[in-house]
Order: structure tokens, then sequence, then C-alpha cells
């Protein structure tokens, strides 16, 4: 059964909690590990299943046009919640966003594909994740990929960690200034992939992951020394164009290099090496901030991405080749 039915019904709980008044902080917190579960199942999922609805030559395309969409809806999700918030209530609420799934299984169970036949392993599952380990990590354009990812999401966690301290120390700004921050992030991904909609060779994902990682850590620089607000508007605004660069890339990259038969496996290490460097980024940046200051932090963290661009250089003549070999 699709993960987005789980999520259906993960919301129709906290809209039955929010409406009956039963609501406390133990039920909300079960239900974010719920979440996270179902999360779990339903990101790898998710990204291994669309080369299985489009080209190979169209991949990086789809891949931008979903990181496009995610940007968008969010800016304009917590908005639109937050007029509905004031006009019908949280409760009502969460019960308009548990009703919008329905269209969204609606969308999947439309979906129409060619049958494969399934390749089944008889493998323990451990044995299964240890031999997907040793493959990616054997095989460097993917180990190159995933530690990039990893190295650039910890750095965002940085930058989400320690945001509010430069709106309210550093700027000398309120909630609002950490929401506009927060607001020209979101636009530097959403610019970066409508960019990369526009970019239809695949043999040159290779130069914009690297230049991606680069980018963003030459923003992060230009905002931690930022003292004006249009500066770290602008800068956070280029930070978000390199990240998304980065994580297309590297997501059409792994895509086109692995085999059906580990494309769920491979995805899922991915997903747990990008979206988990995230807490562990934030986790790091307060230890930091605490010691060397936020502003130290997020120049510390940014420089091993300029670092880590350099290294990435060397890589990308073999991001070629294996790709033009699996094409």
């Amino acid at each position: 059964m699709s993960p987005k039915f789980w999520e259906c019904c993960g919301a129709l709980a906290l809209t039955w909690l929010a409406l009956s008044g039963t609501i406390n902080i133990w039920y909300i917190a079960f239900l974010g590990v719920l979440q996270g579960i179902i999360n779990a199942f339903d990101i790898p999922t998710r990204q291994a299943f669309l080369p299985e609805t489009v080209s190979k030559e169209n991949l990086g395309n789809a891949f931008a046009l979903y990181s496009s969409l995610v940007s968008v809806t969010s800016m304009l999700g917590p908005a639109i919640a937050g007029l509905l918030i004031a006009a019908i209530g949280s409760g009502l609420c969460f019960l308009v966003d548990s009703i919008s799934y329905i269209a969204v299984i609606i969308a999947l169970l439309a979906i129409k594909l060619d049958p494969k036949k399934a390749v089944i392993s008889r493998r323990k599952p451990l044995e299964e994740l240890r031999t997907s380990f040793n493959y990616a990590i054997g095989f460097l354009p993917i180990r190159s990929i995933l530690i990039g990812s990893s190295l650039v999401c910890c750095v965002w966690g940085f930058y989400l960690a320690l945001g509010p301290i430069f709106a309210k120390e550093v700027l000398q700004g309120g909630p609002n200034t950490f929401g506009f921050l927060m607001t020209a992030s979101s636009l530097g991904t959403l610019a970066g992939g409508i960019y990369l909609t526009r970019q239809g060779n695949v043999n040159e994902l290779g130069k914009v992951l690297v230049l991606g990682i680069a980018f963003m850590g030459v923003s992060l620089i230009v905002f931690a020394l930022s003292r004006v607000f249009w500066l770290s508007f602008l800068s956070l605004l280029a930070a978000g164009f390199g990240f998304i660069l980065q994580i297309i890339a590297g997501r059409t990259l792994l895509q086109l290099l692995v085999s059906d038969e580990n494309r769920g496996q491979i995805t899922g290490l991915y997903v747990m090496a990008s979206t988990g460097a995230v807490p562990i980024g934030n986790l790091i940046a307060g230890a930091l901030a605490s010691r060397i200051g936020a502003v130290n932090s997020i120049i510390l963290g940014a420089s091993f991405c300029i670092l880590g661009s350099l290294f990435f250089m060397q890589q990308i003549s073999t991001f070629h080749e294996q790709v033009m070999r699996n094409s």
C-alpha cells in the first residue's frame, strides 16, 4: 500500500486530536516518529521510481522540475496554512491537509507502467544492506556523489541551525527577518531547479555538481561576513541556487549510474546520506557555535564545501565515462 495512504491516516489522526481537544506533545511526537518511518520508505521509493516514468535523457529535467515544485510548495504551503488557521482554525486546517492526499493517491493509481520482472534477492536484509554499501563505496562515482551530498547537506544544516542567530544578533532583526532569509534560500532553490530544466546535456552534470558545491560554499562565506540585510538576502539566494544544483545533479547522475537491480538500495543510501546529514549538521553547528561563534562556524563549514569542490573536480572525467557507458 502506498506510503501516501499512511501519511493521509497520520494527518487524519492529527485532525481528530486537534478537533477533539485531546492533543498533547506526546501524541505529536509519536505521529512525528511515524511520519519519519513512512518517509524512510517513501522518499527512496519515490526517487527510485522516477526513472521508470521518464526516459534517461529526460531524467535530469524531471528531477529539476520535481525540485522546483518542492521549492514552490515549501514557500506557498506555510503561507496557505497560516491563512487557513486564521480563517477556520488548526483542526480544520489539518482536515484540509488530509483531504489533499486523496488527489495524490488517485494520481499514483492512474500511473500505468510496462510490467517488469521483479528481481528477487535471496540474501538476508542485513547482508543485502552490506552488499549495497560495499558496491557504493567501491564504485568511485557513486562514492563521490554520496560524500558530496553528505557534505553539502551537513553544511546546509549549519545555516538552518544558526540562521536565527544571524537574523537576531548579526542583522539586528526579528522573526520576520529570518522568514525573509528562509524565503531567499527557497527562491534560490527554485531558480536552480528552473535553470536545470533547461540543461539537456547529462554529460555536463558532473561539472554542475562541482559548481553547485563551490557556489554554495562561497555564497555562505559572504552570508557569514555580511552585516547588511540585502547582501545576506542575495547571498542566501545564491547559496540556495548552488545547493539545489548539487542535489539535482547528484540525484540524476546516481540514477544514470546504478543498475535497475541496485537502484532501490543505492537510492536508499543516498537519501540516508543526504537527509540524515542535515540534523548532524545542526548538531555540529550548535557545538561549534558555542566555542568559536556562529560566524566562524558558517565560514568553517563553507570552506569545507569549497575544498570538496576542488577534490570532486578531479572525478568529472570518470563521471562522464560511466554515464556514457550506462547510456
